[in-house]
C-alpha cells in the first residue's frame, strides 16, 4: 500500500481512529512512532514519516510510543486503553 502524506498527517492532525492500523507515524526527533489516534501533540511535518506497520517503524530504528501502545495487537486491552480502563470502572 502505498502511503500519501498529505492524507496520513491530516489523519494525524484530526487524531483520526478509523486510520489505527493502517499506518504508523514516527517521529524522527524523538525517535517514537505512534498511532494516527494518539492524544501526544501532533508532529510537525518536517519530522515525521510513515510507516505500513509497526515492525517496519521499529525496524527503522523508532520505539513504541507509551501512550497509544501502537505495538499492542487491535482488539487486546492495551490496543484502547480507555475502553479497558471505563469497562473496569463501570464493573
Amino acid at each position: 500500500m502505498e502511503l500519501d502524506f498529505e492524507r496520513c498527517y491530516r489523519a494525524v492532525d484530526s487524531r483520526d481512529q478509523r486510520f489505527d492500523g493502517w499506518f504508523y507515524t514516527a517521529v524522527r526527533t524523538t525517535g517514537i512512532y505512534c498511532r494516527p489516534s494518539c492524544p501526544a501533540v501532533t508532529p510537525r511535518r518536517e519530522n515525521v514519516t510513515f510507516y505500513p506497520s509497526a515492525a517496519a517503524a521499529q525496524r527503522g530504528g523508532f520505539r513504541a510510543c507509551r501512550r497509544c501502545r501502537p505495538d499492542a495487537a487491535p482488539g487486546s486491552p492495551e490496543w484502547d486503553l480507555r475502553a479497558d480502563l471505563v469497562g473496569r470502572a463501570m464493573r
